[in-house]
């Protein structure tokens, strides 16, 4: 009797036996790729896309790939229902097909191209309604325009804000407040945000307003209240890890690149491959050229963008 009753005390104490949870593993890998449209209708991909995304099938197999958006080449007034629902085709072909094939979970925020005109987020929602990510929805309700959920056993929390424009309304401020203050958020060891519209500006060509968040240092605060580790966003296409004020800021970069505000010839296409580490609150990054496959060493970039709204400093890892 001593012996089963020894047991079954062992049993209760196993992680992963009788529906305990297994442990958060240590680091939760994921690629950010963003704004990879070609030109207005596009239904084909600049061949840089397939090169990356054949890398991060047979080399990199991250956790998930994020997207700060802009997946294709919509916002245009006069391109018919068809023709959004051939460019969603595509984006089907040659990016959401083969990750998904591959059990790799494609999650991302809606940018301009995707989301901005009404017949725009009629196909977004209608393509994403048939294609989720396989993540774990925290809230899904105003999916796929905004949705929360967690990678890694629970062990990063990510909100995908409605930020293909530069309005965010005061009622989607509550919400991402609420969000931040979740159990779901509360228990991960990362928090991260996504946004189509970047803060502060980063590229030369889109440093107006309009192209950056309106109210920026109210959403900044928000961020920084909840614990944010790094809001990751689009739109400028220049990668570059930096700081402003108290959070983290990844522009996230693209597939055909722009030039940093005050530093001309410094445009590329870049994809990143993010390593999150929950237990310490903390990320690290590789983010490479896509055009050569070479990495892009952090200490080569400007150490400062003055944009608007800016300064943004750079750094060389992420942490609280």
């Amino acid at each position: 009797m001593r012996r089963r009753r020894l047991a079954l005390t062992l049993l209760l104490l196993t992680p992963g036996l009788l529906g305990a949870a297994p442990p958060a593993p240590e680091v939760v890998r994921v690629v950010v790729l963003s704004d990879f449209n070609g030109a207005y209708g596009s239904t084909t991909y600049p061949p840089a896309v397939k090169r990356v995304v054949g890398r991060i099938v047979n080399e990199w197999r991250p956790d998930a790939v994020l997207s700060a958006g802009d997946l294709i080449a919509g916002q245009k007034a006069s391109l018919t229902d068809a023709a959004v629902q051939a460019m969603w085709a595509a984006f089907d072909r040659d990016v959401q097909g083969p990750l998904a094939r591959a059990g790799i979970p494609f999650a991302f925020t809606l940018g301009n191209h995707d989301a901005s005109l009404a017949r725009d987020r009629r196909e977004a929602q209608a393509y994403w309604t048939a294609h989720p990510p396989a993540v774990a929805f925290a809230d899904r309700a105003a999916f796929p325009f905004r949705f929360s959920f967690t990678l890694g056993g629970g062990s990063v929390f990510v909100v995908s804000l409605d930020a293909a424009g530069p309005q965010v309304s005061g009622e989607q401020r509550a919400w991402l407040r609420a969000q931040l203050a979740s159990p779901a958020a509360r228990r991960a060891g990362i928090r991260l945000v996504l946004g189509h519209l970047p803060l502060a500006g980063v590229s030369a060509g889109k440093n107006r307003p309009g192209e950056v968040l309106a109210g920026a240092a109210e959403l900044r605060q928000i961020m920084e209240a909840g614990e944010v580790l790094a809001y990751v966003h689009g739109h400028h296409a220049a990668y570059y890890p930096g700081r402003l004020g108290g959070l983290n800021i990844l522009s996230s970069g693209g597939i055909g690149g722009r030039d940093y505000v005050g530093v001309p010839g410094t445009a590329r296409s870049t994809v990143t491959l993010l390593t999150l580490r929950p237990a310490e609150g903390r990320a690290t990054f590789q983010t490479f050229d896509a055009e050569t496959g070479r990495e892009v060493p952090t200490a080569s970039l400007p150490a400062a963008l003055n944009g608007l709204n800016g300064p943004l400093r750079r750094v060389t890892d992420f942490r609280r």
